[in-house]
């Protein structure tokens, strides 16, 4: 019932992190895991050959970028699933998501444009690079599992007030894919942002919904998106010395990392990666 679309560029290292965090934070929750991934030289390429033999998921279908704009459509168009759930490659799952599939479309109610994983009452702070701005949901609505609030009343440049996000949100397959192909657009980015605006004129679907503590976070160890993001100011790790440890098989601890997985007030944040050996 709900597809998983992980958009990776370079970053093996980090999805095999997530996919650690997929399997062991998730259980009944994706009907299959598309991954779109794209890789600039022969290293990287060799990570996700690597990350494939691996077989952590046993769900997944690997999809190699050919034109980003081509296959990200062809894909929304295509997918036989109801929902939809976009994941960026940087992401993690820190904690079990409480429901099943099942649940999420139960929740998901006429009024609802998106369910967010990435958002709850507890990620309060806004920035993590401006630590003391911070910004707590209010006029909520909630039951013992999600809280649900009017998006439209919040600025779009608050969490709070973005249903546009790949990183966490479930959105309904058909009404994202007409949206995706109402306008012209060449990069991630540019979707994001025309779409951000978009969304608000042209749906009349005012709520978000999610989980009362959000399941998900991204670590913006490094930015691969073009024009760049801030990322790595704090913790960084370049995406070329994390392949390179990935291919001398030294890979992210998902245990160890349980450190940084608590009392988390964010939607983002960089945090120290520690590693293992396999």
């Amino acid at each position: 019932m709900i597809n998983g679309l992980i958009l990776s560029k370079n970053r093996a290292s980090q999805l095999r992190f997530l996919f650690e965090s997929i399997s062991k934070n998730t259980k009944d929750f994706f009907n299959e895991i598309v991954v779109i991934y794209t890789s600039t030289n022969e290293d990287y390429a060799k990570g996700y050959e690597k990350l494939k033999q691996e077989n952590i998921l046993p769900n997944v279908v690997w999809v190699e970028e050919k034109d980003f704009v081509s296959d990200f459509l062809h894909y929304l168009k295509t997918c036989e699933s109801e929902y939809i759930c976009g994941i960026v490659d940087d992401c993690v799952f820190y904690r079990q998501v409480p429901v099943n599939a099942q649940k999420i479309k139960e929740f998901m109610s006429d009024d609802v444009f998106c369910f967010s994983l990435r958002l709850g009452i507890n990620t309060t702070m806004q920035n993590y690079l401006q630590p003391d701005l911070y910004v707590p949901i209010k006029n909520y609505q909630q039951n013992p599992y999600c809280i649900k609030w009017n998006w439209k009343e919040w600025s779009p440049r608050l969490n709070f007030g973005y249903p546009i996000s790949l990183d966490g949100h479930i959105f309904r397959t058909k009404e994202l894919s007409d949206l995706s192909h109402s306008f012209e657009f060449e990069y991630l980015r540019q979707w994001e942002g025309v779409l951000a605006g978009e969304c608000r004129e042209k749906t009349d679907k005012d709520s978000m919904l999610a989980f009362r503590q959000n399941v998900l976070f991204s670590i913006p160890s490094n930015c691969v998106q073009d024009p760049p993001l801030a990322a790595g100011e704090v913790h960084g790790f370049s995406e070329k010395v994390l392949n390179e440890k990935y291919l001398n098989n030294e890979v992210i601890d998902f245990d160890q990392m349980q450190y940084a997985f608590q009392n988390v007030e964010w939607s983002h944040n960089e945090v120290h990666l520690l590693f293992k050996n396999i």
